[in-house]
């Protein structure tokens, strides 16, 4: 019995530190859900509470009725043509598309790049448009020159 715990003990460790990792994200996400949408929610519920007190609730309800049938309608379009094209995707393919997800939004998260392209476009952008042939051209001639 102890040489299956010995043997068993990193895997349970590792599954421990993994629950604990997806546990941090989910608790993360859900207070980052409360904190962040709570309030436009919070408001949303009042300023419809408003709109009925002024307009009368059944105008404003058949305006609430109208914009939600048409996200429904266009999200379920949308819904339809992302799963035919991912129906269309081996399955080993879409596994490697969750890992590769998971991997961006981890270094995303976690690192910054120090060399940022629109700096670099933009420190050659003011170089003098034969900078480089003219230094080229002067190479050539001292290696083409013959000793005296």
């Amino acid at each position: 019995m102890d040489i299956v715990l010995t043997l068993l003990s990193p895997i349970i460790w590792l599954l421990g530190w993994l629950f604990a990792i997806v546990w941090w994200v989910a608790s993360y996400l859900l207070w980052a859900i409360i904190w962040l949408l709570l309030p436009f929610a919070i408001v949303a519920f009042v300023a419809f509470r408003v709109a009925e007190k002024m307009l009368g609730p059944e105008i404003v309800r058949a305006w609430l009725k109208k914009q939600s049938l048409k996200f429904g309608a266009n999200t379920w379009v949308r819904v339809r043509r992302l799963t035919f094209a991912l129906t269309a995707l081996p399955v080993r393919v879409l596994g490697w598309l969750v890992v590769y997800t998971v991997w961006h939004s981890l270094i995303s998260l976690f690192w910054k790049p120090r060399w940022h392209p629109w700096t670099r476009a933009w420190a050659k952008r003011w170089k003098p448009p034969g900078a480089r042939t003219r230094r080229v051209a002067a190479s050539t001639k001292t290696q083409t020159a013959k000793p005296g």
